[in-house]
């Protein structure tokens, strides 16, 4: 994660400038969201894993429905497990010996072994003995030796569930998980137990409940986490010229940037009258805050209200002219107390709705009107590993739309699209218009200059006159119901551009 600096107050964009340039290097190569711990914790609590999503709370979904795996090749899906376990009727304890699991862990200095069974040959299915057992000797158990021949040292699992595509809610918790064709299991295990020692050897027991059918043969694969993803840039873009973005407006393919320090910053907006809680704050603004540098724009959701911020850049208005595609990036902070215990809601985006259609509950219409905000989703339960974190998507009203309301598609690539509250993100967005009536329009969403959404068959218009009519400044809580408490953002260097803007280095 980019480093938090301590630095003088600047009081001029000259000084600014010149302390970008001095620290550029330094910020240059973020790191990607997906080194956040919370990340990488199997959860089975309320909202934890099921068949679609590693964390539900967090809307952290799996790449396939029933949970992702590695093999003893390390091949994503792979065929070939790290153990098998034939069972019969007679099976009371079944074991796979999975000390190559457990070192090739080990050696990557992971905290956690996590586990995925699943049927890898015969018919029928087995119930297991979950940690909730009453009984405690039949509690999943990861029996490990160490390098000088200590042990065994047993280990019980830190969350166990069934992933069972028959349902959508969450099987953690329950006293057994199921391996059958359309369920498989996972547990977790804390290697941080084992105090640095080498493993040399290790059994993975599990006591079963009961049988369904004649014998089948359970493989144990390493959990494959859904942050695993390649990080792809796509590129410094033209911020990178532009430290810390001073003179970033005179470059050609910019169309607006601000960083609020005008008092007067409302002129580089549409004039349409605005709606919102929004004000320019600077450094003295309390504790709460902590600017880039200079001013930013505060935006607060009341307690009991929904609107934080509803501002437009209307092209047509400021350009002449509605363009068919487009960059926009912003700097995002959520503040302390932004916890979304009640709904999730919109963050700003792009948008062609013309007053017509695309946007609260009035359907996208290929003739009329769409619009692809972003969105952030409610907050976690209490205990979930993700809970103080904010989980970002595009709430897409689009053409092949079947309800009332907008698509929510998870910003979740890598898990970058997953943010931490007072800290500060490089947010931006493209899109590209889809030829009338195709479906091979383009968004894109990058987090800190890492790819967290990429979509290349999108289907926004039938006819060439609708456009990309706004940059759509949008904070909004809901749906309808309101927070139950005052929430506040920052957003500070919007700019908007013809190219790729990149991160300020």
């Amino acid at each position: 994660m980019p480093r938090r600096l301590l630095r003088p107050r600047p009081a001029r964009r000259r000084e600014r400038r010149a302390w970008a340039i001095a620290v550029g290097v330094l910020l240059a190569l973020p790191c990607p969201a997906a080194t956040l711990p919370a990340l990488q914790v199997l959860h089975d609590g309320p909202d934890g894993a099921t068949c679609r999503h590693f964390n539900a709370g967090g809307r952290l979904a799996w790449r396939v429905q029933g949970g992702d795996w590695r093999d003893a090749d390390r091949l994503l899906h792979g065929a070939q497990p790290y153990a098998v376990a034939r069972i019969t009727g007679e099976d009371a304890v079944v074991r796979w010996p999975v000390g190559a699991m457990v070192r090739e862990a080990a050696a990557r200095g992971e905290r956690s072994l996590a586990v995925l069974l699943r049927r890898t040959d015969g018919t029928g299915g087995v119930d297991f003995h979950t940690r909730e057992a009453a009984a405690g000797g039949h509690r999943p158990t990861l029996l490990v030796t160490l390098g000088d021949g200590r042990g065994p040292l047993a280990l019980r699992a830190t969350a166990d569930a069934g992933l069972d595509c028959s349902t959508a809610r969450t099987l953690g918790g329950r006293a057994s998980m199921r391996v059958h064709g359309h369920a498989q299991a996972v547990l977790a295990f804390d290697l941080a137990q084992l105090r640095g020692e080498r493993p040399m050897e290790a059994t993975l027991e599990l006591a079963v409940r009961s049988r369904h059918g004649d014998g089948l043969d359970v493989g144990a694969f390493a959990l494959a986490l859904p942050v695993e993803a390649v990080r792809e840039n796509g590129g410094a873009g033209l911020a990178a010229a532009f430290p810390g973005d001073a003179g970033i407006e005179r470059h050609p393919a910019v169309l607006m940037a601000t960083g609020f320090e005008s008092e007067d910053w409302r002129r580089k907006w549409s004039p349409a009258a605005f709606v919102g809680r929004a004000e320019r704050v600077g450094l003295d603004a309390g504790e709460t805050f902590d600017p880039i540098g200079g001013h930013a724009l505060r935006v607060r959701i009341p307690k009991g209200r929904n609107t934080g911020l509803d501002l437009s850049f209307r092209f047509a208005e400021r350009t002449g002219e509605e363009p068919q595609a487009v960059w926009f990036r912003y700097y995002l902070r959520f503040a302390r107390d932004w916890i979304a215990d009640v709904d999730g809601g919109k963050l700003p985006g792009l948008a062609g709705t013309y007053g017509r259609a695309g946007w609260g509950g009035r359907p996208a219409d290929p003739l009329a009107g769409w619009s692809l905000r972003g969105h952030f989703n409610r907050a976690p339960l209490p205990g979930n590993p993700m809970r103080g974190l904010v989980t970002l998507a595009t709430y897409a009203y689009h053409a092949d739309m079947e309800g009332r309301f907008g698509d929510e598609w998870p910003w979740t690539l890598g898990g970058h699209g997953v943010l931490e509250r007072e800290r500060w993100y490089c947010i931006e967005q493209h899109v590209r218009l889809n030829t009338p009536g195709a479906r091979d329009g383009v968004l894109r969403a990058w987090v800190d200059g890492a790819l967290a959404l990429a979509r290349d068959d999108v289907r926004l218009r039938d006819v060439e006159a609708v456009r990309i009519e706004r940059v759509w400044m949008n904070v909004y809580h809901g749906g309808t119901a309101p927070p139950a408490r005052d929430m506040h953002l920052d957003i500070d260097n919007v700019v908007i551009a013809r190219e790729r803007i990149g991160c300020m280095p």
